[in-house]
């Protein structure tokens, strides 16, 4: 197993996250059409940026709660780490 298989193995398994999260999503918009009128607007929503980076729960937190845009970018740096070590 060289380099090139774990970069495959690790892009294919973040665009297979990506469609399962992506069909997630059209399932729940999907759904959300056919409750028609009953759509509630988010107060969450109509929030600063900077203060949608802060977790709502936990203010104390404030960036660090960051969990899985930490993996993304962690993920991102192994593939090209290892597409820059492969020999």
């Amino acid at each position: 197993m060289d380099g090139y298989d774990i970069l495959a193995g690790f892009l294919i398994f973040f665009i297979f996250f990506i469609y399962i999260t992506w069909f997630g999503f059209s399932m729940k918009m999907e759904k959300q059409k056919e409750d028609g009128e009953n759509i509630k607007i988010n107060p969450y929503d109509n929030l600063p940026l900077h203060r949608k980076l802060i977790d709502k729960k936990n203010s104390k937190v404030e960036f660090f709660d960051l969990g899985n845009h930490v993996l993304i970018i962690g993920l991102i740096l192994i593939v090209i780490f290892i597409s820059l070590n492969v020999d």
